[in-house]
């Protein structure tokens, strides 16, 4: 049985943020119902012209069951709260104050179930002069200040190569519907959550941003390292004879056995802390042209046998084809309707040291409408005169 068996989640989200934060919870075995537009959300769109449904809404909306709905309408907002009287959790990621104008807010919907989870997702979080603006991944990675540091020294700002920012919310998003079911739990009591993209790179950047604001100095690039470890620490990316390694956690005794394996014996005698931070500049430029000179598979193997914490520097292709991420469930199998069997990524977490089995793909467009309007109680007729209304 799967931690969240048994928990239902009325599920407004689109778009990345949000999307993923359920996605997790199904992966708990939580049941998502997934209330999308006549249209479909824009996640489904995401890409114009491939074969539906796109890599993007795959990866943010697997595991769930869509109905589609126009909440605009009585009608429509009537049968969202005969959902609310049977569901755990609301989530959305609007903007604060749209779901209040839809008749929607944390209010309305706890008047019809006090034991309700209200839990939302925004771009600057829910109070301040900034709460209604709009935001996506890149305002996040912007505001919290991650772009400042990322890449080399006089290169303009640059964005992470993925979507951390929304992920990351994600996360913080699942993490805080997690607490509210807990304290629900022990006290019967419902709960708001707010989680945004702007506190969530704050949060991700803790020791970093802690760093800037106690000693009061601006933070270097980080270029193929970390801005905050001194290059003589030895944690950053190399170039080899056929790809990249990282190398990382060089303490001194480390240090030295790396110095060895790499036949440069005599920079062993920079090993204690601050030597090897004043002398970071020469230790690089003799370790740099050593390693290019083997290959990544070599050093590898030179690491394992001498407890130097590294790894290589993998493509999404490398990654797709690591038995490492198959063995733990990081990566699945599903079928796609047009695509056939393909591999996507699972959840990250498990149970019972036992990898999951994979859970539904993506659902068609309004796939599970009707199903749910039976069980709430609607007829055939009544289905029906929805659908010729466009309600649904």
């Amino acid at each position: 049985m799967k931690p969240l068996e048994g928990i239902r989640i009325l599920d407004f989200t689109w778009a990345q943020q949000g999307p993923y934060s359920t996605v997790l919870l199904a992966d708990m075995g939580a049941e998502i119902i997934k209330i999308e537009n006549r249209e479909g959300e824009r996640g489904r769109w995401a890409a114009r012209g491939m074969p539906q449904p796109v890599p993007y809404f795959v990866a943010h909306d697997r595991g769930k069951n869509s109905v589609t709905l126009d909440v605009r309408t009585p009608q429509g907002r009537e049968i969202v709260m005969r959902f609310v009287e049977r569901v755990d959790v609301v989530v959305s990621n609007m903007r604060p104050g749209v779901m209040e104008k839809l008749g929607l807010g944390y209010e309305q919907v706890r008047a019809v179930n006090p034991r309700i989870i209200y839990a939302c997702a925004s771009a600057f979080g829910p109070l301040g002069e900034q709460a209604t603006r709009p935001g996506l991944d890149i305002v996040g990675q912007a505001m919290g200040g991650i772009m400042s540091v990322t890449g080399p020294e006089g290169a303009p700002p640059m964005p992470a190569g993925a979507a951390i920012a929304d992920q990351v919310g994600a996360i913080f998003l699942c993490t805080g519907i997690l607490a509210a079911l807990v304290k629900r739990e022990r006290t019967g009591e419902g709960e708001q959550v707010d989680v945004s993209l702007y506190g969530s790179q704050i949060a991700l950047q803790s020791w970093e941003l802690n760093t800037a604001s106690m000693l009061g100095q601006p933070s270097p690039r980080a270029g193929q390292g970390h801005p905050l470890i001194t290059p003589g620490g030895v944690w950053r990316s190399f170039e080899t004879a056929d790809g990249w390694l990282v190398v990382g956690g060089v303490d001194a005794n480390r240090y030295v056995r790396l110095c060895k394996l790499m036949g440069l014996d005599h920079l062993a005698a920079l090993s204690a802390d601050e030597r090897r931070a004043a002398g970071a500049a020469s230790i690089m430029a003799e370790m740099e042209p050593r390693f290019r000179q083997e290959t990544t598979a070599y050093w590898l193997e030179r690491f394992i046998e001498n407890d130097i914490i590294g790894a290589p520097v993998q493509t999404y292709h490398d990654v797709v084809n690591d038995p490492q991420a198959w063995a733990n469930g990081y990566l699945i199998e599903q079928d796609h309707p047009v695509y056939g069997r393909i591999k996507v990524a699972g959840s990250p977490i498990l149970f019972g040291r036992t990898v999951p089995e994979p859970g539904a793909p993506a659902p068609e467009l309004g796939q599970h409408t009707e199903h749910y309007l039976q069980e709430l109680g609607y007829s055939w007729d009544e289905i029906a005169k929805l659908r010729d209304e466009c309600v649904i």
